[in-house]
């Protein structure tokens, strides 16, 4: 697909389309990873803000989807934090 229009798009857009829980599950996963991919791609470039925003969109889209169509607990900021 190249860099006018990376994989994690694809998969971003498959995910919000599939109705069916099992495999919404498994796009959710192959969705984040393939952010986390171009993220560390994207690492020390200067460039590619808009990119960089619509993966922050996309990952908050992401928790929404995993919290309200998969029911995974909710998470906050403080999760974790002692």
């Amino acid at each position: 697909m190249g860099d006018s229009y990376p994989i994690w798009k694809e998969f971003y857009l498959q995910t919000l389309l599939e109705s069916d829980r099992e495999k919404l599950t498994g796009l959710v996963a192959t969705t984040e990873q393939a952010i986390a991919v171009r993220s560390q791609e994207l690492l020390n470039s200067a460039d590619h803000h808009k990119e960089r925003d619509e993966m922050a969109i996309a990952l908050a889209s992401l928790l929404a989807v995993k919290t309200h169509e998969l029911g995974w607990p909710a998470v906050s900021a403080r999760d974790g934090l002692s």
